[in-house]
């Protein structure tokens, strides 16, 4: 892939992704929903439905990081006792509509969600399935770098104003425990000081990772952008209350996860990848320099092996 020579890639790629999505992240932030996310001016029911569409985002990272967890740019940061939301997401989700946790899913919001997916949370879930599926699953890092340093950093803000906003207890953490965490090697609840130590963990072991590679760096640069990207999506649904009941866009198919192909049809192939390399670029949903990292390793273990 070409190298943009706007950023400097000798960078530790953690410092690289700070300087280099530091526009797409205040674009995020600064987003009408997100403003009043962070505000804490979504009704309960909003809040709910926002929740319900991070628990199946997060499903789909955490599914993907599972897959790979051995795989040498991610495995330096995988640990889901330490990292996993999607078990406080299904507690919060449970508490705040006052249901048990085996009943949420079939709740009618959820079911609304499930029935008429909008198309930023169907973009979301659907671009986590395209990197699991790679051959080179390393861009899921950063995705998982975006969520989860971002709900150690600004969620701790956002925690104390939708406790306030719904009456909740803070020190109990009952439907805000998707924001609270452990302290690294520890069973006890982090604090701020101990959520520091945990970030500069994930940044190391980001850096041990990735390593020297350039292409690589580049790639999950780009990829980290379109993550925030992404979220800035999942924010406009939040700018007005009518969007959780309102018309929304069906969702497109799941991905296929396996593509079989003989060794006749090698040309076709590759003819078809170029393809969907511009596809991949023109719509803005995928990013086309990760997908042809994983075609490239995909490709030359299948002509190694003929």
């Amino acid at each position: 892939m070409e190298v943009n020579n706007e950023y400097d890639f000798s960078l530790p790629v953690a410092t690289l992704l700070r300087v280099g999505t530091s526009s797409a992240h205040g674009a995020a932030e600064n987003s009408q929903g997100g403003v009043r996310l962070v505000k804490g001016e979504l009704v309960k029911e909003e809040y709910v439905y926002f929740l319900m569409m991070l628990w199946h985002i997060y499903n789909e990272l955490e599914r993907g990081l599972e897959t790979h967890a051995s795989y040498p740019t991610l495995q330096p940061t995988y640990n889901p006792i330490l990292l996993s939301r999607t078990p406080s997401l299904a507690e919060d989700i449970s508490y705040l509509l006052g249901v048990p946790e085996a009943e949420w899913q079939r709740h009618p919001l959820h079911r609304s969600l499930m029935a008429s997916p909008p198309k930023p949370f169907v973009d979301y879930t659907t671009r986590l399935q395209v990197l699991s599926s790679l051959p080179d699953p390393s861009c899921l890092l950063a995705h998982a770098y975006v969520r989860y340093l971002g709900d150690m950093s600004g969620g701790q803000f956002i925690r104390r104003r939708i406790g306030k906003a719904y009456d909740l207890d803070l020190d109990r953490g009952d439907g805000i425990r998707f924001y609270d965490f452990k302290k690294l090697g520890g069973s006890e609840t982090a604090n701020m000081g101990d959520l520091k130590v945990v970030k500069e963990w994930y940044r190391e072991g980001m850096n041990a990772g990735i390593g020297d590679d350039i292409t690589l760096k580049a790639a999950v640069l780009e990829e980290a952008n379109n993550a925030f990207r992404l979220n800035s999506g999942i924010f406009e649904l939040l700018g007005t209350e009518s969007r959780v009941h309102g018309s929304q866009q069906p969702a497109v198919s799941r991905p296929e996860r396996s593509l079989l192909v003989s060794f006749g049809g090698l040309v076709s192939v590759v003819i078809t990848l170029g393809v969907a390399h511009f596809v991949f670029v023109g719509i803005g949903i995928a990013s086309g320099n990760c997908a042809l990292r994983g075609v490239e390793h995909w490709l030359r273990s299948l002509l190694s092996s003929v």
